[in-house]
């Protein structure tokens, strides 16, 4: 009986132990791309940027000096999709007007 017990509580013990790390997501690799959709500038400077979506969820980022645009390039009001590579620093692909319909949602 004390044996089942114990094969017991290691069998949970390791199921448990892997439920937690399976919910850990692994850390993005160098050069992984993504998006940020309908997004407006609230702060630029040479070294950062911080985005906001509609729903008020703002995002901070490092620039990557060397390409992203510069700030006068984003106005104030606009509603941007952004293309973006993730490194030491956020690294800027591209960027277009967000859709009419996005910017609703």
């Amino acid at each position: 009986m004390k044996k089942l017990v114990v094969f017991t509580a290691v069998f949970a013990l390791i199921l448990l132990l892997t439920k937690i790390a399976n919910q850990v997501p692994p850390p993005a690799p160098s050069g992984t791309a993504f998006s940020l959709k309908a997004q407006q500038v609230v702060q630029c400077s040479p070294d950062e940027i911080t985005l906001v979506d509609p729903h008020m969820k703002s995002t901070h980022l490092e620039k990557d000096a060397t390409s992203w645009p510069d700030c006068s390039v984003f106005q104030q009001g606009d509603v941007l999709d952004f293309y973006l590579s993730r490194g030491e620093k956020t690294k800027f692909l591209s960027y277009e007007k967000s859709a009419w319909w996005r910017k609703t949602i």
